[in-house]
This record gives C-alpha cells, structure tokens and sequence, in this order.
C-alpha cells in the first residue's frame, strides 16, 4: 500500500499526541497520585506506537513501545520519582525530533539507544546489561492513520457535521480572494455613486451583504485558540526553572481565546522571550526569596481578555521586578540615551528603555537569556502586528507586560484621512473618535495647542509631524481631529480632512518599504489609490 499519502496526517497527529503527552506529564508531575493521568498517557504512547509502526518508521515505534512498557509498569504498582519526568519529557522531546526529521524528508532513523536504555532501566536497582536494543517487529497488518472526526461545537445531533483538518496554504488563499473581493466592492460602489443607478446601488448593497457572511465565515475557519501557542510554555518554564535552579508555579488563564492564525504564528516568540526573562530575571532563587518574606515558589502567569477586536495578554511575575531610574542609568552608561532627556521620560517610559536593541542590565550571560535582544524582539514583533506593549514594574514586587494586539491584521477596519494630497489609513483599533472644531476652539499654552473637551483638556499634535511629512496646507475655519491614546495620554491628531470609515484588505509591503517605520502595510481603495496603513501608536 503507498503510504505517502498519509505523510502529512502521520506529521500532523503525531505532533497532537505529543503535545497531549508533555501536558500529562507536568499533570502527573504536580500529582504523582492520580492514577487517570497515567492511563491517559499510557494512552498517549500507544497511539504514536501505532501510528509510526503502520508508517514504517521503526525508530519512533521502538521508542513509543519503551514508553508505552514504562506506563505499563508504572500502572502495575512501579513507584514514581522525579527522575521519570525527565525520562518522559525526553522520550516526548526525542520522538519530536523524529517527527521534525521525517518532515523535512529524512528517515527518522535518529540514535536514540541511550535513551531507550535509560527507559528500560527505570526503576531497576542495578542497571542491566546495556545490549544493544532491536527495533520492535510489527508482524500483524496495522491500519493507516484516519482523520478524527469531531462533532462540532453546540450541535444538538453531533452526527449530522463533522470537521476536517485544512491546508493552511487553502485558508491563505481564500483569505486572500475575500480580500480582493472587497477591493473589487468598494470600486463598484465608486461606479455606482458616480452613475446614479438605484438598481445598481441595491445590488451592491446585498453583494456587500453578503460579502460580509463570507468574510465572517472566513475569519471563523482562521480563527484557533491561543492555546494552540501556550499549550508548549508549561513544559518550557518547568526547564528554564530546573535549569536556574528555581521553584515556579505557572497559570494560564484565558487560552480559549481565539485569534487568526496569522497572529499566532507572530506571537509565539514574543511571549516565549517574555517568559524566559520572567523565569530567568525576574524570580529570585528559592534562598533570596525567603531572605524578603515571600513564598518559596516564585509565580509566573499568562492572563488572555478580549476587548472587541483586540486581545490583552498580560504575563505578569511576582519576582525582584525592575528600578525604572536603574534602567535610565543602564542606559545613559551604554550610550541609549542622554542624561538631558531624563526629565522628559516618565517612569513607564524608563522601563521601555529595555527594548533597546543590545540592552541588559544582566551581569552574567546565560544561554537562557542575558544577551539583550528579548526585549527588542518582542517590540518588533508586536509592532509588526499593528499592536502595543506596556510594562508595569515595581522593585521588589514583580513586572507585567502587557500586549495589545488585534484578532487580524488580513482585514480590518480604518478611518481614511487626508493630509495634503495623500490619503492615509489609520486603524479603527485606536480611534476613540473623530470631531471637527473651530479655529477659535484651539487654546495655545507656551506653544502648544490644546483644545476643550467636556471638563478635559486635550494636547495637540498634527499627523504631518508625526509622519514628518513636509505638507503646506492652506488655513480653514474648521479643524477636523481624531481622539488616540498616544503615550498613555488621550491626544487629539490634527489632521487636514476626515473621509469616513471603511473596511480594507491590508497588503504588506516589500522592501525597501517594509523597512519604514510607522507603517503597517498598504491598501487599495475603489478609486485605485494605493494608500498606507499608518501605525501611529509607535510612530509617535
């Protein structure tokens, strides 16, 4: 039978089982009495056995049937100790590796007879005789692998549906064509405006309806739960820790929620960088942290919320947490920053000072962290996915950093404006809202504008400075803005005119234009103009 065809499913089930295993075994870990997670993972290992026996990969089958022999021996009475943790997070790791190598066309044939040694002597007083171990022969016919079907979510009679798993390339390309159908409405809307046809208009109105359902329906096969990423840092923060020699307890709260796979295959390593500084910088070790009075175990957590169309990912540490001042000066010493612009910085922006690119204030190098480059990662990271990052920190008491970024960046909402001839996007995720004023409602305090509005009194910027555009415009007795937090503090953006809000399909840029800063991408409007999408949260 050509089992080729099977090749991908193979690589895609056999990661699923994996994942499900480290996750037992920190389970078992924290409850070595449980004795339904021994089963589950007895479970676990015979069906990797299965599947790597059926496909002829020998060395994953042998190692899969260790394992499956230990959970054997351990469901019959073999006492548990810390040691068969380690063994089982290797074997997972190991059979990992043998996955990612079959995946890029290799045989799988990895030198696992160590490990398979240190399985079978588990538990033994003496080691045995450590001869060499053969490949365990398969001699009855063992089904190819099948999709699993799944009823879905709220069905009443599950039967009637079931799921299947989709090419990620088939969810790309239908993203993709939805996109450019918006693209092709609103310049049939520009035709139909410009023709004055009713018939024409109501047909684009049910088109747009529809397109709509469509483009909803297409987000909802896109979207995957977080957890799809943070279902790898319990087993990840467990290493770091034994590795530092600490004692950490880590949550996760919120991993339901559920973001575009174009996010998440962007915010693995930001969050990944951030719990590796939380683990290796920010808990003290178990000795320094009875010295202050507090618990033994150092805390760390991943809380996830949603807020409309964005998600807050809070990774917060009870740990030494950070002297904003300490950083200030970390930075001055390395040449960051000048003493003359201290005053300008607040607290929150002297903690920003670590996402410097080459920053740490680490005395010692680690191959954990230490290098300085976490930090500039993540800002990047965040940045180019339209989001925001916020650090709250005080010494002694730990540090939370705070992410803010959208469901999607593929399609998305915005206020178009206009300043001078250009004509600029800006996303609706930071827009409080727009108004226009009159020239005598603009107040100037030492050079600087303010406007009046209700009891609060909201500074000035204009968008051509922020963006550094050279536009001569001619004065108007209407001033037209938009509210935004910039800075933490409520901002009103000057802006030469307000077109409206629209719904667009965001490009990405090519260099050199990837390279500029303050913008996310561009998008075509029905009239054919290309126009950018402005990220004015890290511009300004």
């Amino acid at each position: 039978m050509d089992m080729s065809q099977y090749h991908n499913l193979f690589i895609t089930e056999t990661r699923e089982h994996l994942s499900k295993l480290s996750a037992l075994v920190l389970e078992l870990e924290s409850d070595p009495e449980d004795r339904t997670t021994v089963d589950a993972l007895f479970r676990s290992v015979h069906s990797v056995k299965g599947m790597a026996a059926s496909m002829g990969f020998d060395t994953a089958a042998t190692l899969a049937h260790k394992l499956e022999d230990l959970m054997d021996r351990i469901r019959k009475g073999l006492p548990i100790d810390s040691e068969l943790f380690d063994l089982l997070l290797a074997g997972e790791a190991a059979l990992s590796k043998i996955v990612n190598d079959i995946e890029k066309g290799g045989s799988g044939n990895l030198d696992t007879e160590e490990l398979l040694q240190r399985v079978v002597n588990y538990g033994s007083e003496a080691p045995l005789e450590a001869a060499p171990i053969k490949p365990i022969e398969f001699t009855q016919p063992i089904e190819p692998p099948q999709l699993e079907s799944q009823p879905a979510p709220f069905e009443k009679e599950p039967l009637q549906q079931q799921s299947i798993k989709i090419k990620t390339s088939v969810m790309d390309r239908l993203l993709d064509t939805t996109g450019e159908l918006i693209t092709v409405k609103h310049r049939l809307m520009s035709l139909a405006k410009a023709s004055h046809n009713l018939d024409f208009s109501d047909a684009l109105r049910s088109l747009e309806k529809q397109l709509r359902a469509l483009h909803d329906q297409v987000m909802a096969v896109r979207l995957m739960p977080l957890s799809v990423v943070t279902e790898r840092f319990p087993r990840m923060v467990r290493d770091i820790a034994r590795k530092s020699g600490k004692e950490v307890s880590f949550s996760i709260k919120g991993g339901e929620i559920e973001l575009d796979r174009s996010i998440l295959d962007l915010i693995g390593d930001p969050l990944s960088h951030l719990l590796r500084n939380s683990v290796d910088h920010g808990i003290e070790t178990t000795d320094e942290r009875v010295a202050s009075g507090k618990n033994a175990t150092g805390r760390v957590g991943i809380s996830v919320s949603r807020e409309k169309d964005q998600v807050e990912l809070r990774i917060d540490d009870d740990g030494r947490g950070m002297t904003p001042q300490k950083i200030f000066e970390a930075a001055i010493a390395k040449g960051f920053i000048s003493r003359e612009r201290s005053s300008d910085l607040t607290d929150d922006e002297k903690l920003l000072l670590i996402c410097h690119p080459g920053f740490s204030t680490s005395e010692t190098v680690t191959d954990i962290s230490g290098r300085g480059v976490g930090m500039d990662v993540v800002k990047t990271a965040i940045q180019s996915m339209g989001g925001t990052l916020a650090i709250i920190s005080e010494a002694g008491a730990g540090s939370s950093f705070r992410l803010r970024i959208p469901l999607t960046v593929a399609i998305i909402n915005v206020l178009l404006v206009k300043e001078g001839k250009l004509t600029l996007a800006i996303p609706l995720t930071v827009v409080e809202r727009t108004l226009a004023l009159k020239q005598d409602d603009i107040a100037t305090v030492n050079d600087r504008e303010f406007l009046f509005l209700a009891d609060e009194t909201l500074p000035i910027v204009k968008l051509a400075n922020i963006m550094n555009l050279k536009i001569s415009t001619a004065a108007n007795e209407t001033v037209q803005f938009f509210i935004s937090e910039l800075k933490g503090e409520r901002t009103a953006v000057q802006v030469d005119g307000l077109l409206g809000n629209q719904e667009v399909f965001v490009k990405p840029l090519s260099r050199p234009l990837s390279s500029l800063h303050g913008i996310n991408g561009a998008t075509v409007l029905g009239s054919g103009e290309v126009v950018f999408i402005i990220d004015i949260l890290n511009k300004f």
